[in-house]
């Protein structure tokens, strides 16, 4: 997204903690600073002459000083007030669609939890609720099937999701920053195709013109697993509990042609994603 806002002339202030992905980012044209989100006032000086602010801070895979309790809501909480104490005229904060105060996905309450913190935060602001990213969920399937021919699915696989490209959303999210009038509104995303993540495994299998084989963990396992495995390990406990919710919930999406034609944007199909995989062998 930082290329697409430079490519249209846009300047862009990328803050974030990884030395490599801001190096490319500079070298791009951005300007990158090296920021802490928990460091209050490091945060302040970098939204110093800001016009809006964009977010799409996550530790979804972290553990331990870096789990998401510890930090996604405080870095949102300090990047509010930064914001606000800027004078920052708008903060877009990019969540996910299905997020809930109760959902059984400790990563997603926290996700309800930072909706609300923004939304309260005395900065104009937009929230963007996309689906799930194709990319995401094919690269997971696909990674599987190369190591070990085994596609794992959670529950009987059966039960649908809607799916959107990042490059999509990428592409949504720049149309949002160029539309300054729109404030303190949620605006739900999502792509053209509701599948079942069994069905994605059979267009794998077109796709690679091979037949691959599905290990189909069980609803009750997936609960459980979330329960024993958190004392030891909270990473594959969350994944437990994100495969439950993705066996349990009807994850489609018959509205996504609102934002799509809104904002002139057609998201691709995950049917067309797959067939530009290369070397998916």
């Amino acid at each position: 997204m930082v290329r697409k806002l430079l490519a249209a002339g846009v300047p862009v202030r990328a803050l974030g903690r990884n030395p490599g992905k801001l190096a490319q980012l500079a070298a791009a044209g951005a300007e990158a600073i090296a920021v802490d989100l928990l460091d209050r006032g490091a945060v302040a000086r970098a939204c110093e002459g800001v016009g809006q602010v964009y977010s799409t801070v996550n530790n979804v895979m972290g553990k331990g000083t870096s789990s998401p309790h510890r930090t996604d809501l405080a870095a949102h909480e300090a990047l509010c007030e930064a914001s606000r104490q800027a004078g920052v005229r708008r903060l877009v904060y990019l969540s996910a669609l299905g997020m809930t105060a109760d959902s059984p996905v400790d990563f997603f309450r926290i996700k309800y939890a930072i909706d609300a913190c923004v939304r309260g935060c005395e900065v104009p602001w937009v929230v963007l609720r996309p689906t799930a990213f194709m990319e995401t969920w094919v690269g997971m399937l696909t990674d599987g099937i190369r190591k070990n021919g085994v596609a794992v699915l959670f529950g009987d696989g059966r039960t649908l999701s809607n799916f959107i490209s990042v490059e999509d959303v990428a592409e949504l999210s720049v149309r949002v920053l160029g539309r300054e009038d729109l404030k303190n509104e949620i605006i739900e995303l999502g792509g053209p195709t509701n599948m079942s993540l069994d069905d994605v495994v059979t267009l794998l299998e077109r796709h690679r013109g091979v037949p691959v084989r599905r290990r189909r963990i069980p609803t009750p396992v997936l609960w459980w697993g979330g329960i024993l495995l958190r004392p030891f390990n909270e990473v594959a406990a969350r994944l437990m509990r994100l495969g439950y919710f993705t066996a349990t919930r009807d994850g489609s999406f018959d509205q996504w042609r609102l934002s799509a034609e809104r904002f002139g944007v057609a998201p691709r199909s995950i049917e067309s994603f797959v067939q530009s995989i290369q070397n998916l062998r």
